[in-house]
């Protein structure tokens, strides 16, 4: 990085908020995927808009990268710095900026983690719905860039659902207002969503208003063991043509089960293949629900249904569902993972599972598959040794034709991880009318190429 570059982000930051050390560096070179780390030149902590700003006007004016960083949890390379450059860590704007208890709304700054944000809205009995798995470590900044969903989505959506407004500093640092507060707007094109899920390639997100709902009055859940995923699957087509909305529809193979049980000791689950439902709502509706969910269950098969009624259970049961990839990376330090993380119209669930564990028949190979099967996401994790090119090609193997088989059934390359550096090999054969047209809006939006370069697009 040039001498005069570094100063002139000393005299927009501060000097402490600037670093050329390895510590840092090496911190902000990857992420919580698998993939090369790239170390930046400089990493930069802006406080406001403002200063955000002034580093993309230096940034393009120089041409120098700039990649955007919130709780570096991405699992697709999307947080990598992969040209080097300039890594713009958000984290300082951390800030709620204004509660609306009457009108379900927050503003927020980008790097407010979203753990941290429920627990402050839980006062207002109010909470903002999206529930990645990260959840804890996660920014809603890093979500709003990834569009990220997570257990919930099956009855609440996904980010892009709770977003109403964004600031955002374009690539030459002009900042721009998208969206609307109010919960109708049809003035002139919606340029909210091309934002969202567009993982800082398009913009930096400075400050977001939220949509939140009351907190549900209570919540419940049961863990569901089937003997063979065949029968699991037919109670996933029954449990989604009831009444019953299920705010958590989860699938757990047996293989995630018993890593789930290595990683925790406070709930011990049947190590078969497994359903989890979470249910909110009133409490008498709830008891009746999990009533008629253990019929539909029994009726294809069930093996054992236990249910989790207070909220220190349902606490506990996410604890253990959260804590798999913690554990692996322990457990199997040697080991590294590729996730297809596909989306699936609903119909095809059933086909997509089988398919997974046709593969892993077929190649001899460790696989995980868990995923949330109410809106038809699947996270199917195969394993290969670090270090390995033959273990690595295999798991490509399977990855690619998970991935494939989910683009040819009108499903898509990733339901919730964005494409990053691992997947925009995908892009244009999900796409292939349209990866012009992004291209363009990518070309408008940022000429020089320099926001969070290497990403999304195929090379």
């Amino acid at each position: 990085m040039k001498i005069n570059i570094y100063k002139n982000l000393e005299k927009i930051v501060g000097a402490k908020y600037v670093s050329e050390s390895l510590e840092d560096k090496k911190m902000h070179s990857k992420d919580k995927s698998y993939y090369k780390a790239v170390m930046p030149d400089v990493v930069v902590w802006p406080k406001n808009t403002k200063e955000v700003s002034e580093i993309a006007k230096l940034c393009y004016e120089n041409n120098i990268p700039l990649t955007p960083w919130g709780g570096g949890t991405s699992l697709m390379g999307n947080s990598i710095p992969v040209k080097n450059g300039v890594v713009i860590n958000l984290t300082k704007m951390n800030k709620i900026l204004e509660i609306s208890s009457e009108g379900f709304q927050v503003t927020v700054g980008p790097g407010i983690i979203c753990d941290d944000l429920n627990e402050e809205l839980k006062k207002y009995k109010l909470f903002f719905p999206p529930f990645p798995g990260s959840s804890h470590i996660a920014t809603i900044g890093g979500m709003i860039a990834t569009n990220a969903g997570g257990m919930y989505a099956v009855k609440y959506g996904v980010t892009k659902d709770w977003v109403m407004q964004l600031e955002v500093v374009l690539a030459n640092g002009e900042i721009i207002t998208v969206g609307s507060k109010s919960i109708k707007s049809v003035a002139g094109y919606n340029l909210l969503p091309i934002f969202i899920g567009s993982s800082g390639t398009l913009g930096i997100v400075t400050k977001a208003v939220l949509k939140v709902c009351p907190l549900p009055e209570f919540e419940m859940a049961a863990v569901v063991a089937f003997q063979n995923l065949s029968d699991l699957s037919s109670t996933i087509g029954k449990i989604l043509a009831s009444h019953i909305k299920p705010a958590a529809l989860e699938l757990m193979d047996v293989s995630y089960v018993r890593l789930a049980n290595m990683a925790q000791k406070k709930v011990v689950l049947v190590e078969m293949e497994t359903l989890l439902i979470e249910l909110h709502g009133p409490k008498i509706e709830l008891q009746r629900q999990l009533l008629q969910l253990e019929t539909i269950c029994r009726e294809n098969n069930a093996i054992t249904y236990n249910t989790f009624t207070t909220p220190s259970e349902v606490d506990a049961l996410w604890g253990c569902r959260k804590g798999v990839r913690i554990a692996f990376q322990k457990l199997s330090p040697e080991k590294a993972i590729l996730s297809a993380e596909v989306g699936v119209p609903l119909q095809y669930v059933p086909h997509f599972i089988k398919n997974a564990r046709d593969l892993q028949g077929r190649y001899n190979t460790q696989m995980l598959n868990h995923g949330h099967v109410g809106d038809g996401n699947f996270h199917t994790w195969v394993m290969y040794d670090m270090d390995n090119k033959e273990s690595f090609d295999k798991a490509h193997m399977i990855n690619d034709e998970l991935i494939k088989f989910a683009i040819r059934v009108g499903g898509t390359a990733t339901g919730e991880h964005g494409l990053g550096v691992g997947k925009k090999e995908y892009l244009s054969l999900e796409h292939p009318t349209t990866i012009g047209l992004m291209k363009e809006i990518k070309k408008l939006l940022d000429p020089k190429g320099i926001l969070n370069p290497g990403k999304i697009f195929p090379d």
